[in-house]
């Protein structure tokens, strides 16, 4: 595993997270994506992401590998993995704030993941990363929210990553991001 490559990965999603949360915020506890999960339940998120996978699959623009990445590592903090290691059952807020002070223990986990993980799995399917995306996701649409593990969203995480890796020409990796390109009004 490439730890150069890796770290600029993480650094992209960090700027991701980092300015939805000022984009999206709507109350010091709550960011658009936890108003939007309360009001329309789970599966808005994986439509969403589902989303992003077709139009990668049609554009190859990396921004939607970030937003899939990022919305992972939100998923993971929904799931409370920042909290107990088998996640909780409450479904948790995801402010900038939080964000900001877990995405280390994120990173850590996910490193962690890569060594103890066995990715045989993950040479026979890396084929087919982005349709194993969104498989997946369609997968949480009908689960119980508490039964997606944390595994699944390190895979997912992995996917991104391995096609940012290899289908991002290295001149052009950090170049379509979809931060600071925005004001919010007053």
């Amino acid at each position: 595993m490439d730890r150069v490559l890796l770290e600029r990965f993480f650094g992209a999603i960090n700027r991701q997270f980092a300015y939805g949360g000022i984009k999206y915020a709507q109350t010091s506890e709550k960011e658009a994506t936890d108003c939007l999960f309360d009001d329309f339940g789970k599966n808005w998120l994986f439509g969403t992401l589902a989303k992003y996978c077709k139009r990668f699959g049609n554009l190859k623009r990396e921004k939607d590998l970030f937003k899939i990445a990022c919305y992972c590592f939100i998923l993971w903090l929904k799931r409370g993995y920042h909290l107990e290691e088998e996640g909780t059952d409450e479904i948790i807020n995801t402010t900038v704030e939080t964000k900001t002070k877990f995405f280390s223990t994120f990173k850590e986990g996910f490193i962690d993941y890569l060594g103890t993980e066995d990715f045989g799995w993950a040479v026979v399917y890396r084929e087919k990363a982005l349709a194993n995306i969104y498989n997946r996701l369609y997968a949480f649409g009908k689960i119980d929210f508490r039964l997606i593990d944390v595994t699944d969203l390190y895979d997912i995480f992995y996917y991104c990553y391995y096609i940012w890796q290899t289908e991002i020409p290295d001149n052009q990796k950090e170049t379509d991001e979809d931060v600071n390109n925005e004001q919010k009004k007053k």
